[in-house]
């Protein structure tokens, strides 16, 4: 009987590790960006090679091409404030007169009030700054593209990963082929880590087991 208690506890110690471990993983990198392949010409064997970047006169090094580079800056700044104010306030007065046979009737004066005020009020502000190259996967129709890149650190242990796609107009591609992540359309920035700070700063997996079982 004993033997089957402990291995029944040995099971479920192995379970709920196995459950946190999924839990706490950090996510795996998205995979590369593929950008699709430009359709080749055919030279019809004529002297000019066509228009390319390359033998265009008034050409600049923007980004324009599927497969073409172009650097994000991300400057990410938010903050919130909300305030609130609440009073109530209410009074009542009445009085009653009884003869009680006096020269002057008794008077009996019954009063009451009540008074609520409160004042309450949140801040949050957030800012994130980092550089990521994307590259162009595809060109629309009106000109704008759809960009996407990623950058991936490992620093002692310790790893991030940061993801950038959305939509760019090439009028707010700069002059050195930038581009700040506020100019973008759609943006989707996202950044995770994970490492021995973040294990540290993380509860345990049998934390984890007891906060879930937990009834109070």
């Amino acid at each position: 009987m004993t033997n089957i208690l402990i291995r029944s506890a040995a099971a479920l110690l192995l379970a709920l590790t196995a459950f946190t471990a999924a839990c706490s993983t950090t996510p795996p990198p998205r995979p590369s960006v593929e950008a699709e392949p430009e359709k080749h010409t055919y030279n019809n064997g004529s002297l000019w090679p066509g228009a390319t970047k390359k033998n265009i006169l008034f050409s600049d090094n923007k980004a324009s091409r599927i497969g073409d580079i172009v650097t994000v800056h991300i400057i990410e700044k938010t903050t919130a404030l909300n305030k609130s104010d609440t009073s109530d306030s209410s009074s009542l007065d009445n009085s009653i007169s009884l003869d009680t046979g006096s020269v002057t009737p008794t008077e009996i004066k019954l009063g009451g009030g009540k008074k609520y005020t409160g004042r309450g009020s949140t801040g949050r502000s957030d800012q994130f700054s980092a550089t990521v190259s994307c590259v162009v996967t595809e060109v629309l129709g009106n000109g704008n593209m759809l960009v996407e890149g990623q950058r991936r650190m490992a620093v002692n242990n310790e790893e991030q990963y940061i993801l950038v796609r959305g939509m760019v107009r090439p009028d707010d591609i700069k002059y050195n082929n930038t581009v700040l992540s506020s100019q973008m359309a759609d943006v989707d920035i996202q950044y995770t880590g994970g490492g021995g700070m973040d294990s540290g700063k993380a509860p345990g997996w049998l934390g984890k087991a007891l906060n879930k079982v937990w009834p109070f």
